[in-house]
């Protein structure tokens, strides 16, 4: 387990979360609401093809920032 792990706030897209993953490795998030944890995202939910689109689409918008 991660000491310190980084997190992603309940109104960030599954895109970013899914970028997020990629780029540091991971395979799993956790959700996290005013310190506590909500919920967790799992790359394996990923798998579908269409979602491709999200990372896509984020990485669009990061870069025009």
């Amino acid at each position: 387990m991660t000491r310190s792990p980084l997190a992603l706030a309940p109104d960030r897209t599954y895109g970013h979360a899914l970028l997020l993953m990629q780029e540091h490795g991971f395979r799993h998030v956790p959700v996290v609401e005013n310190g506590r944890p909500i919920g967790i995202v799992s790359s394996r939910k990923a798998m579908d093809p269409e979602l491709e689109e999200f990372v896509s689409e984020q990485r669009r918008r990061e870069h025009h920032r």
